[in-house]
């Protein structure tokens, strides 16, 4: 038999089978029951969601409908509960039925004047609550209630407890009341600021701030203990400024001698009885007792029943009181449809916060932080560019800066916009660093005297971990592929030639944003130059250096569009505000990763929350946790550090000020 030949062997019969067989198991489809259980889940939230969406719109139509119209004898009462905003932003879902959710500042401003030539409006009732706006848009307000008096119409305030700011607001008064155990803090003005570098020391952490020019202070914090000389030069320049407009507005307002003022202030805090001899206030008063000389102001008669209730009072007896937020949106006879031009419109777009890049991240439940974000503020302009309604753009800014790249960004989109129609830069308190990059590609600034503007600078702040991480024991191994590899790695300690290449890299974007300043208003690079290193500025001085056109407030600007568009003196124009709000349906689908979304910058915050921890981000958010001052500070901090997980050089305010 050959190798190869098989032999004749029988097949192996299979074995028989067992005496117990044990039953096969079905494979199941355990996944059917779970997402037939999270699509029904997820229905019902839908569900909700769209029943919430539904009465909240049938709720506002219904008002819409029925038009809140304002009685003859009112007063308009004006109460800042909420900080006023410079747009409407929106809260969220709410089963509220009080219509519009927030107020605008320019639906403040609005109806202060409104109320002017408004024959059911008799006078104001202002009490003060602590929650105002920044310098440049409480004298705007300001100017409008003393434009108000004008018309002969009375303004009486109470300010239970308070300061600098709330007695600031209740100036243009005839008359202002405070409870005999009343305060308000009335210290000259100063400024603080918190410096981490003996703390960072302490854990080993190096900051290396890289900042162009000298002025450009915002990374002093973390590399210094103290301010650096140009830094309290400009501080002190800009304090001054503030505290000597304060001092002559009293003195104007109250007829007292700004010497006295002075002296006051340098005391501090007062009692309300102290105030009254001093002639700051004329009355001791509860809220109350002001209602009731109210009502003798307009000829109502008081109730001989004890009973306050308002069933059991006449409406001849009742004080008519509606609040700025209702009158806002309220009809009047201070107001025509015919006054306004139906042919033109006037698109206000605006920008309000840090300045970031990517696309704005709402959530439908509200609490969001207004932000710039480059790729959905461009997609604003653009829509106002192609709107063929449309006749001419004012952005409205109130911003520190931030992102060097988003503002550059911003600024290419407007060059473009401005060849199509003309675009406006109204300048709210603060338009600064990257806040006053976008501006200046504009055809006007308006700026107000008390904005904070200028800042032509660049920083880079960038921390390093090296010697926090030799303290605790860990030590780190490296794989190369070339010299640059590890650049700027926090891990290890910056070398010379790291902080020089760095400068390199950030040299071309500051020469970048001088020059194009130096462009915009039309000056040579070197003239330009002496006005930028990072200085700040009030627009007062700001226009006498040239870096704003027209000093003015928000009305400023839209009478300076409406002239351009041909707009006929007296006659109002039709607005178009942006950013639009987003449907709350479209942001919920969103908020569970349905839909658009910006993931970079969400990986981003992530990263960022895990860095910090969401118990130190949530005791600094949390209401009533930090005094504001150091809280705003501490934000401030966070941003800066959160925008340098993304880009190295930045475009931001060096100190913010406060007006206490």
């Amino acid at each position: 038999m050959s190798e190869t030949s098989i032999p004749n062997v029988p097949p192996i019969p299979p074995p028989p089978p067992p005496y117990y067989m044990p039953p096969q198991r079905k494979k199941t489809r355990w996944w059917i029951p779970v997402l037939i259980i999270g699509g029904v889940f997820l229905f019902i939230i839908v569900a909700i969601v769209g029943m919430i969406a539904f009465v909240g719109s049938a709720v506002t139509s219904g008002l819409e409908e029925e038009e809140v119209s304002v009685k003859t004898n009112s007063v308009l009462y004006i109460n800042f509960k909420n900080v006023l905003q410079e747009y409407d932003k929106g809260e969220g879902f709410s089963f509220s039925s009080s219509g519009d959710n927030t107020l605008s500042f320019l639906d403040a401003l609005s109806a202060i004047k409104r109320a002017k030539d408004d024959d059911n409006i008799k006078g104001i009732y202002y009490v003060a609550s602590g929650k105002l706006p920044g310098m440049a848009k409480m004298q705007e307000l300001q100017e409008a209630l003393t434009e108000f008096k004008k018309s002969g119409k009375f303004m009486y305030s109470y300010i239970e407890s308070g300061n600098k700011s709330d007695y600031f607001m209740a100036l243009p008064s005839d008359s202002i009341f405070m409870p005999r155990e009343g305060f308000i803090e009335a210290q000259a003005m100063g400024a603080s600021v918190m410096f981490y570098k003996n703390m960072f020391d302490k854990i080993g952490v190096d900051v290396h701030v890289q900042q162009f020019e000298e002025y450009k202070s915002f990374g002093e914090p973390f590399s210094r203990q103290n301010f650096s000389e140009p830094a309290k030069e400009e501080l002190r320049t800009l304090i001054k400024q503030r505290y000597d407009f304060f001092v002559e507005t009293v003195a104007k307002y109250r007829s007292i001698e700004a010497q006295q003022i002075r002296e006051r202030l340098n005391e501090g805090i007062y009692r309300a009885d102290s105030l009254l001899h001093y002639r700051w206030i004329v009355g001791l008063a509860t809220d109350t007792e002001v209602r009731t000389m109210l009502k003798a102001k307009l000829g109502i008669k008081e109730s001989d029943d004890d009973d306050d209730s308002d069933k059991k009072k006449s409406k001849k007896d009742k004080l008519e009181l509606i609040s700025l937020k209702t009158y806002a949106h309220a009809e009047s006879s201070g107001s025509s449809p015919a006054e306004i031009d139906e042919n033109k419109e006037i698109a206000i777009i605006y920008g309000v916060g840090g300045i970031r890049t990517g696309k704005t991240n709402s959530s439908p439940f509200g609490g969001d932080e207004m932000e710039i974000a480059s790729t959905s503020f461009i997609e604003d302009i653009r829509k106002a560019r192609e709107d063929d309604d449309i006749e001419a753009i004012i952005i409205r800014i109130d911003s520190p800066g931030g992102s060097a790249l988003a503002s550059d960004m911003i600024w290419e989109e407007i060059q473009k916009t401005k060849k199509v129609k003309p675009v406006y830069a109204s300048m709210s308190d603060v338009a600064a660093s990257g806040g006053y990059y976008i501006p200046m590609a504009c055809d006007t600034i308006i700026a107000h005297p008390h904005t904070i503007t200028g800042s032509i600078g660049v920083i880079s702040v960038i921390p390093n971990f090296s010697g926090t991480i030799n303290k605790v024991g860990i030590t780190v191994d490296t794989i190369n592929m070339g010299k640059s590899s590890q650049f700027l790695n926090p891990l290890f300690a910056y070398s010379d030639a790291d902080k020089a290449r760095l400068r390199g890299l950030m040299e071309p974007i500051y020469l970048n944003f001088v020059t194009k300043a130096a462009q915009s208003r039309k000056k040579t690079f070197e003239e330009m130059r002496s006005l930028a290193k990072g200085r700040v500025w009030t627009g007062t001085d700001a226009q006498k250096n040239g870096l704003v056109d027209v000093l003015g407030g928000f009305q400023t600007a839209i009478d300076i569009a409406k002239k351009r568009i041909g707009l006929e003196k007296g006659k109002k124009v039709r607005l178009s505000i942006y950013p639009k709000q987003k449907d709350k349906f479209v942001e919920l689908l969103e908020s569970f990763g349905i839909g658009k979304k910006d993931d970079e910058d969400a990986k981003i915050n992530e990263q960022f929350r895990s860095f910090l921890g969401n118990a130190v981000l949530e005791t600094i958010s949390e209401k009533g946790a930090l005094p504001e001052p150091i809280k705003k500070q501490f934000i401030e901090a966070l941003n800066a550090t959160r925008i340098g997980m993304k880009e190295k050089a930045q475009t931001t305010l060096p100190y913010s000020l406060q007006f206490n």
